[in-house]
């Protein structure tokens, strides 16, 4: 009997020996990692090209969050529930002090990470203004993100286009609020793919007739937007205008800076896309911008590096940044010199000429602007506008 003993106890001993070697390859028994940290090892994956591993890594920091703030959701509504809590009727203070005397740890760790994220004072002093916190901290919209990203990369648009409005259902929850564009921008981009104009156009431009949360991306631009309030932003606007169609793009790019790289954009999007659908008014308002932009942003980058540049022409421009790779790139990555040839071909539509020879002439004097330069010499020779495309 005692040797039958020992030998059971040897066999427990040696199989807990057996189950501590090997729990790490136990699901339920893994060291959770937070929901952050999983979102982050994805994004890894993602770049390594590794999209299976990526997708599995969004989706479980999705989940790990929603079941973070559920599990603080349930520890709130179960102190609520205690009948002295009850009784404090909603005061947030006096439940405060509870949680601290009582000792409650699990309400006061879900209190602390609600103030975490949401100032004290927001709250109301309302412990059930706390509780409706938690249901919206379940959203995680960068991970919702990540996976449209994802599924878009491996060709499935239809997916990551509802991965993407879902992230911006819940932008809200955003912790980079400014993400927000980024991922209407994409919205936008696969609209116009899928040739949904109408929807491309409700990211970029604002409809006052039908607030939207978030707002179109241009209600960030103050010198574009039509609903600016004040008299002196629409009298510059036209005044940029008058300039550029009167007195060239020079004196235009001379007289006026405006660096708003946000919404760049939206502006060149839309006039290419005004452009082609024959709207040249609409078209050419919106790649003045574009390019205003974009100068200015090189003109800054100059200055940058030789603090006594001063900016005379295009010409002149394109000499000052010739050895400069990373302006290169941006102007690569901004499509430059299609703007700059779009914004010609719209002033010529619109009956200025005069103007949209004087960017042609730019183009196709510097070899650096590739098929543009081709283009705007033809140009020159036989103006004409582009045929317009039947856009549903």
């Amino acid at each position: 009997m005692k040797k039958n003993f020992v030998l059971v106890f040897l066999l427990i001993a040696y199989a807990g020996v057996l189950f501590a070697q090997n729990q790490s390859t136990l699901p339920y028994f893994k060291e959770k990692q937070p929901y952050w940290w999983t979102l982050e090892k994805g994004k890894k994956f993602f770049r390594d090209g590794s999209y299976g591993d990526a997708l599995l890594a969004f989706e479980d920091a999705r989940n790990d969050r929603r079941a973070m703030y559920t599990k603080m959701e349930e520890d709130w509504i179960s102190l609520l529930s205690i009948g002295e809590v009850r009784r404090l009727h909603n005061d947030l203070e006096l439940i405060e002090t509870y949680i601290h005397e009582r000792s409650q740890f699990d309400a006061a760790s879900a209190l602390a990470e609600v103030y975490y994220r949401k100032a004290k004072n927001e709250m109301n002093n309302s412990a059930l203004t706390v509780l409706a916190q938690f249901d919206k901290l379940k959203d995680y919209p960068e991970a919702e993100y990540w996976i449209g990203e994802t599924y878009r990369i491996e060709g499935n648009i239809p997916i990551a286009l509802r991965q993407y409005r879902q992230a911006l259902k819940n932008s809200a929850a955003l912790a980079d609020k400014g993400f927000t564009i980024e991922i209407q921008y994409k919205i936008a981009e696969i609209e116009f793919l899928n040739q949904n104009y109408n929807a491309m156009e409700r990211e970029l431009v604002p409809n006052p007739q039908s607030p939207v949360f978030p707002v179109a991306i241009l209600a960030h631009d103050e010198m574009w937007n039509q609903d600016a309030e004040t008299i002196n932003t629409s009298f510059v606007r036209n005044a940029m205008i008058r300039t550029l169609e009167t007195e060239g793009i020079d004196n235009f790019i001379m007289m006026y800076r405006y660096k708003n790289t946000v919404t760049e954009k939206a502006h060149r999007m839309l006039g290419q896309y005004y452009y082609a659908s024959g709207r040249h008014n609409k078209a050419q308002e919106h790649l003045m911008f574009a390019a205003l932009i974009q100068n200015s942003t090189i003109i800054e980058e100059a200055i940058s590096k030789r603090f006594d540049f001063r900016y005379s022409t295009l010409t002149g421009l394109m000499t000052e940044i010739a050895r400069r790779n990373n302006l290169k790139e941006y102007m690569n990555d901004v499509d430059y010199y299609k703007t700059m040839y779009y914004l010609a071909a719209s002033l010529y539509a619109t009956g200025k000429s005069v103007s949209a020879r004087s960017i042609w002439n730019f183009l196709a004097s510097y070899s650096g602007a590739g098929q543009w330069q081709g283009r705007a010499a033809t140009a020159l020779v036989s103006p004409s506008i582009e045929k317009v495309i039947d856009m549903p």
